[in-house]
C-alpha cells in the first residue's frame, strides 16, 4: 500500500511541476504544418531570436546526443533482426544513420524554435540568450541533466520517507474524525 501510494505521489508531483498550464500547439499540429508555413517561420524575426536561444543553449548538441541514445537502441534491434552482419557493417550503418539525422536536424530545430517563440516574448528571449551566453548560464546548461536525474532520485527517496508519515497522519486524523462523528 505504501509503495503504491509513493508510486502515485512522485509521478503526480513531477507532472504538476513539469507540465505547462497553458495550451500550445500539439506535437501533431507542429508536424502537420504545410511547407509554406515552415518556410515562413525561417524569416520570422521572433522565431530567429528563438533559434539564437537554441544556439547559445547548445540545444542542437543535446538533441544529437539524445538521438545517439535512440540510435544505439535501433542498432541493437537491427542486429537482432540481421544477425549475420559484422561490426564493420554496423559501424557504417550507425555512421550513415547519424549523418542522416544531422542532415534532418535543422527542421527539428525550427519546430523547437517555434515552441519557444510561442511561449516567450522577444524581451524574454533576450534575457534567456544573455543568461545562456554567460558563464553561469553555460554551467547551468551543462549541469542541468545531472541535476534533473538527481532530483528524480531524490524525489523518489524522499517520498519513500515521507509517504509513511503522511499516510499515518491522514489515517490518524480520519480515525479521530470517525470517533467524533459517532
Amino acid at each position: 500500500m505504501l509503495r503504491a501510494a509513493r508510486l502515485l505521489i512522485v509521478p503526480a508531483f513531477l507532472l504538476t511541476v513539469t507540465t505547462p498550464s497553458f495550451a500550445q500547439m500539439t506535437t501533431e499540429q507542429l508536424l502537420a504544418q504545410p511547407p509554406e508555413k515552415l518556410a515562413a517561420l525561417k524569416s520570422d524575426p521572433h522565431v530567429a531570436k528563438a533559434m539564437k536561444f537554441l544556439e547559445v543553449s547548445d540545444s542542437r548538441a543535446d538533441v544529437l546526443k539524445k538521438a545517439d541514445s535512440v540510435l544505439d537502441v535501433v542498432v541493437m534491434s537491427e542486429q537482432r533482426e540481421h544477425p549475420g552482419q559484422n561490426a564493420l557493417f554496423w559501424n557504417a550503418f550507425r555512421d550513415r544513420v547519424r549523418g542522416q539525422v544531422q542532415e534532418e536536424i535543422d527542421g527539428f530545430m525550427l519546430l523547437s524554435a517555434q515552441l519557444y517563440a510561442e511561449r516567450f516574448t522577444d524581451a524574454e528571449l533576450d534575457q534567456l540568450i544573455s543568461f545562456y551566453s554567460s558563464g553561469i548560464g553555460a554551467k547551468y546548461f551543462k549541469e542541468r541533466a545531472a541535476l534533473d536525474r538527481q532530483e528524480i532520485d531524490l524525489a523518489s527517496a524522499w517520498s519513500d520517507q515521507v509517504a509513511p508519515k503522511v499516510l499515518e497522519k491522514v489515517r490518524a486524523n480520519m480515525n479521530a474524525g470517525k470517533v467524533r462523528q459517532r
